[in-house]
């Protein structure tokens, strides 16, 4: 099944490489377009929050030094805003980093064109090409109706994310028979 995938894949991409970049380009675009602006958004929360605890400290301080509150409750309120502030810079630099790594992912069309010139025909599936070309298989419950059991595969490719790839025959469909084998 992930043979016949990557197949179908390919030939699609083969066939039309115009086309079906343009698809994954206006795909990536919609997608990043409003991502970036959530993550922006983040960001800018997190930093005014910086900034606002900053602010805090500073007054709590104050406070503790000129005697309106006490020394436990200073301590307190210390530790639960440097917790924060902690956590706060944690999460600028993982969005800062995410941003950062899905701008080196523009280029993933062009390595995933690469990848399917480098294997014009697959004669068998080996562990290479399985993991140049699959991100992750996912595999479902099986589903009983009747004598027959439908088992579903999902696969994601690498660079494709969640385009949509083309669909290959009929869905893989195994009959069991229910009960207890003979045993000699």
């Amino acid at each position: 099944m992930v043979l016949e995938r990557i197949r179908a894949v390919t030939e699609m991409i083969r066939s039309n490489v115009k086309g079906f970049q343009e698809d994954w380009l206006q795909c990536r675009r919609e997608d990043q377009e409003k991502s970036i602006r959530e993550d922006k958004r983040r960001l800018a929360q997190a930093k005014k929050r910086l900034a606002d605890i900053d602010v805090l400290m500073t007054r709590i301080y104050e406070d503790m030094v000129l005697g309106n509150l006490s020394q436990e409750r200073y301590q307190k309120m210390s530790e639960g805003y440097e917790a924060e502030q902690s956590n706060l810079n944690n999460e600028i630099i993982g969005l800062e980093d995410w941003v950062e790594t899905r701008e080196e992912m523009d280029n993933s069309f062009d390595q995933f064109a690469a990848l399917v010139e480098k294997y014009v025909d697959i004669p068998e599936l080996t562990p290479t090409i399985v993991n140049e070309f699959i991100k992750k298989i996912i595999v479902y419950a099986p589903e009983k109706q009747g004598t027959k059991r439908i088992q579903k595969v999902r696969i994601i490719f690498n660079f494709l994310d969640e385009l949509d790839t083309p669909e290959i025959g009929e869905s893989v469909i195994t009959e069991t028979t229910y009960g207890r084998g003979k045993t000699a």
